[in-house]
């Protein structure tokens, strides 16, 4: 019989979720990951930030022109307040270009807000005071909570689904209906958690590659387990999981804790026995000694996962954030001069394993996008911000070279400073994983699922968190938590029906 690694005997507290009840890109367990969850048009624009000041001097980086006549802009923007808790001016500084270009005639002015329950309070009180922003990101929490409270404007007048360029995205505009209105038009479908893994560490180990079992059609819960079984029996420093709570694993079934339909009909699946087998399954992980137990700290972030994942296997985050930064963890270095520059890292990633009662992969997915705020003076410009975003990500030319820009991008140097002549560190995509996070962003590759509870009251995200994260790091009962707030998640809907 296969010897199990004990019990460690630190609980986890579900405080190691950091809260999230605005921000779609927080760096939290158990919610979606920080804003390099980019399309696959705007993968190579992040910026890379070190603690070597001199590393953001210029460079021979050229921006690139779109052309793109499906929308024809007004030429007059203007100027676009976003409150935020990122700038969107740095998402993509080719789309930011176009926008202030005089084909747009835009600008952006950038209203710095933290994230949480301050974003929101920080947008009702702008549209109180008659000085609304004319544009903010659509969050988790903007549909039904944000426009229950009035906080949005309708813009069934300025955007046509018909048009070609909403084409394979226009349904789940059709999501996010309210009372009969339109307030938000995703432009992109984004990757929502997956599991990553060192595959250097995984081979030397003798452990099959995820990859290849995802391949074979046999990467399944039943396989996730034994691979953090066989790991965990090396020696007692070994981890099998880390990261985001059961969530994802929820997802596999196809079925969300609460699920808010097209016809505006709420369902409340806390009795469903999908959770429960789902729930089951990941309390046996923390009962046979697997997941993390806070060995390093609440929260392990993605950089602390890289430099200790030849202790930790699976590591549950947003796949294309924890690539990027665990792959500068160890290769862009202090001093560029021990950058390891054009290199592919060690890093991979699979979809959460599919539940072996289905026979096909199901994710949880996100999307990205733009809403207007209530009493907005510009809603114009906003629009014509909105539709660019949208024609970028479909462009042709862009998508066309955007995967050649991912896994060979054209080497940059510094033209300034004490780096100068050096070579900067970009992060080079391995092109199967490339391949594969595009996959798991269409939903003809994969069926998606969306949670809708993290679009509802702070204290239903709390419940939730401590669902899906109780049984799987602390040790705690589903069936008693279930029991236990199933009446309480009824009560908190409610007001939404």
């Amino acid at each position: 019989m296969t010897k199990l690694r004990k019990t460690a005997s630190v609980a986890l507290s579900v405080t190691m979720i950091i809260t999230m009840t605005a921000c779609n890109e927080s760096p939290s367990q158990g919610i979606s990951a920080p804003s390099s969850s980019l399309s696959a048009a705007t993968t190579t624009t992040a910026a890379v930030t070190t603690t070597d000041p001199d590393e953001n001097a210029a460079t021979d980086e050229k921006i690139r022109d779109v052309i793109n006549e499906e929308y024809v802009p007004s030429g007059n923007a203007g100027t676009v307040k976003f409150l935020g808790y990122n700038d969107i001016r740095n998402r993509s500084t080719e789309v930011y270009s176009i926008f202030t270009s005089e084909k747009y005639g835009g600008e952006i002015e950038y209203i710095s807000s933290s994230s949480g329950d301050a974003y929101f309070e920080k947008l009702g009180v702008l549209i109180a005071s008659g000085d609304s922003p004319d544009c903010t990101t659509y969050e988790w929490q903007s549909y039904p909570y944000g426009l229950k409270r009035n906080l949005y404007e309708p813009l069934d007048e300025y955007v046509n689904l018909e048009s070609p360029i909403w084409e394979g995205i226009a349904h789940l505009a059709e999501d996010f209906v309210y009372e009969g209105k339109h307030y938000y038009y995703p432009y992109q479908t984004i990757t929502n958690f997956a599991i990553n893994y060192n595959r250097k560490e995984v081979i030397e180990a003798g452990l099959t590659d995820p990859y290849d079992l995802y391949l074979q059609n046999n990467w399944t819960w039943d396989t996730f387990r034994e691979l953090c079984v066989e790991w965990c029996n090396i020696d007692d420093e070994k981890i099998g999981y880390a990261g985001t709570h059961a969530m994802s694993f929820v997802a596999t079934t196809g079925v969300p804790l609460i699920d808010v339909r097209k016809d505006g009909t709420i369902v409340n699946n806390i009795n469903d026995p999908n959770l429960a087998r789902a729930m089951q399954f990941a309390s046996t992980l923390y009962r046979d000694g697997l997941v993390y137990q806070n060995e390093f700290v609440d929260w392990l972030s993605p950089q602390l996962w890289a430099k200790n994942s030849d202790r930790v296997l699976f590591y549950g985050m947003n796949p294309d954030w924890v690539y990027s930064e665990a792959a500068s963890a160890v290769q862009n270095l202090k001093g560029v001069e021990n950058d390891i520059c054009g290199v592919v890292s060690d890093f991979a990633f699979v979809p959460f394993p599919r539940d072996p009662s289905s026979e096909t992969y199901t994710i949880a997915y996100d999307t990205f996008g733009y809403m207007v705020p209530k009493g907005a003076k510009n809603i114009e410009g906003a629009i014509d911000w909105i539709h660019l975003n949208r024609i970028y990500e479909i462009d042709e030319e862009v998508r066309a070279t955007a995967r050649d820009r991912a896994i060979n991008p054209e080497p940059v140097y510094y033209i300034e400073g004490k780096y100068e002549g050096m070579r900067k560190w970009q992060l080079v995509w391995d092109p199967e994983l490339y391949d594969l996070w595009i996959d798991m962003k269409d939903p003809t590759k994969f069926n998606f699922v969306f949670e809708d509870c993290n679009g509802f009251d702070s204290e239903l995200i709390t419940a939730k968190d401590k669902l899906f994260g109780g049984p799987l790091f602390d040790g705690d009962s589903w069936t008693q938590l279930s029991e236990e707030y199933a009446p309480v998640i009824e009560a908190m809907i409610n007001e939404y029906r």
